[in-house]
């Protein structure tokens, strides 16, 4: 197996999560299009409640089919299954009970039985054949892509007719029912083996020891993923006063929709470009601080692509896709772009951290990330606006890519010279946009929109033409490297599956 072969895979999987992401975008504009923010926002906090439950359990069960020596064991397969289909019924039995008290938690107790609807969603997932996984160990990677693609592309085209016959909440409800039971359904169409369950105490011990770590990088993804509007959605509950509404909740949650699905495209698009390549060079201390450079100087490329756009015509965008009932978007949107592209821009020395075999790196700046959560239920409780929740997530991303670097540098002994220009002329031109922005150009009109969103990207393009005389000699000397045999396709292969799964 060389690179070839894991580029191979790499690219389908970014296909199949491009597939994803399209769905998704395309299936939210439906439903927030047909009903109301309010209503838009009671949807979201269902999203909230099973991303919870399902990072406070995940122990990662189908990873250690790709990752263990002795993943192709059937033992090994029917325990994990066990595993996960014990964790699926005691998710839906705790669904069952806590629904009320979630639905007083958001305010929408009307919502109760919405609540109680949702155990179906783990209790489906947990019945789920995990062979579509094992097959990864051969770089076979089209039966998930099969089973998450074709369950998100099927309920994208149902969400349609559902929206036009609800027009309320319910409609996310049933999206993401349809989406678990077809999940589950399609992964025994496609799996090699018949599914079954074993107890092995053994095996059972190993998949804990081998989940505990991801289920804490869990838990804390939960708290930059979810919860910003996790403390929109409860803050009147949690202070006893009014302080957001769920109208908030569903217009912050489109502009959030708008501003995360561009940065996990560029991420994994760098996922899958530089990780074989510094995987490969990892012991060249030249070579690989060459290739983190240039990594560094493509995302930082990348992220003011996706981040100058939204920053000016964010509000334009908005409206425009959802409808003018979502207006309002630009007190905040702004900070919440920012903080996504500096994400994305994390995503270069993240992996570098895990090409040198550092997996705890995105651990830590994770734990430091989370600390923007203070912030945000500090602004909650003296009744901040929109604009701080987005700010305080917008600090936290800088802390966290702040931690990456140190730790890359103190633990991998990754010079921070290399990191310094690229994230200058980043900054240097979100700063620029910036004030673009302060000019009033998000008021003045697409065209005007569009062409200063240019203007900034032609202008952070020349600045790292200027400061990298030697770009092009790096594309070509990267794509030289792509081509080289992989020396260790197995190594390889692993930290591909470790980053990207």
């Amino acid at each position: 197996m060389g690179i070839r072969s894991i580029l191979k895979g790499g690219s389908q999987l970014v296909a199949g999560q491009i597939a994803n992401q399209v769905s998704s975008f395309i299936r939210n504009l439906i439903i927030a299009r047909l009903v109301s923010p309010a209503d838009f926002g009671i949807a979201a906090t269902f999203g909230m409640t099973l991303s919870l439950m399902e990072m406070l359990s995940n122990v990662a069960a189908e990873m250690l089919l790709v990752q263990s020596p002795d993943g192709n064991d059937p033992g090994l397969q029917q325990t994990a299954q066990l595993t996960r289909a014990l964790r699926g019924t005691v998710n839906a039995v705790i669904l069952l009970l806590i629904g009320g008290p979630m639905a007083h938690l958001f305010g929408v107790p009307n919502a109760r039985w919405a609540f109680e609807c949702l155990a179906i969603f783990p209790f489906a997932k947990g019945l789920s054949n995990l062979d579509m996984y094992r097959v990864q160990r051969e770089m076979r990677f089209w039966p998930s892509i099969i089973v998450d693609s074709g369950s998100s592309i099927v309920v994208t085209i149902a969400a349609l007719p559902l929206a036009f016959w609800l027009r309320n909440y319910a409609v996310m409800l049933w999206v993401l029912v349809m989406q678990a039971v077809f999940s589950a359904v399609a992964s025994h169409l496609v799996a090699d083996r018949s599914y079954g369950w074993k107890w092995n105490k053994e095996n059972a011990a190993r998949i804990m020891n081998f989940g505990w770590p991801l289920l804490i990088n869990g838990i804390l993804l939960f708290g930059i993923f979810e919860g910003d509007r996790l403390i929109i959605g409860s803050a009147n509950r949690l202070f006893h006063r009014s302080v957001f509404t769920l109208t908030d909740l569903g217009v912050y949650s489109v502009a959030f929709t708008i501003v995360m699905a561009p940065s996990i495209l560029v991420s994994n698009i760098n996922n899958s470009l530089f990780l074989p390549v510094l995987s490969k060079v990892q012991d060249d201390r030249v070579a690989f601080e060459r290739e983190y450079s240039f990594s560094l100087q493509v995302i930082s490329f990348l992220g003011v692509l996706i981040t100058v756009p939204i920053v000016l015509g964010g509000e334009w965008a908005v409206t425009f896709l959802y409808g003018n009932k979502y207006s309002g978007v630009s007190a905040f949107i702004g900070c919440l772009a920012v903080a996504w592209g500096v994400r994305a821009f994390r995503v270069a020395p993240t992996v570098a951290a895990i090409a040198k075999g550092d997996t705890r790196n995105a651990m830590y700046a994770n734990v430091l990330r989370s600390l923007a959560l203070i912030g945000m239920v500090i602004a909650a409780a003296v009744g901040g606006e929109l604009w701080w929740i987005a700010l305080s997530g917008m600090v936290g991303e800088l802390l966290a890519l702040a931690a990456t670097v140190i730790r890359l540098n103190h633990k991998d002994t990754v010079h921070l010279s290399v990191f310094y220009k690229p994230f200058a002329i980043f900054v240097g031109t979100l700063a620029m946009t910036t004030v673009v922005a302060a000019f009033g150009v998000p008021h003045m009109g697409v065209l005007v929109i569009a062409a200063a969103s240019l203007l900034m990207i032609a202008t952070c393009a020349f600045a790292l033409l200027l400061a990298f005389p030697h770009l092009r000699d790096d594309a070509r000397h990267l794509l030289q490297l792509r081509r080289t045999p992989d020396p260790d396709p197995a190594a390889t292969a692993v930290a591909v599956m470790e980053e990207v799964v």
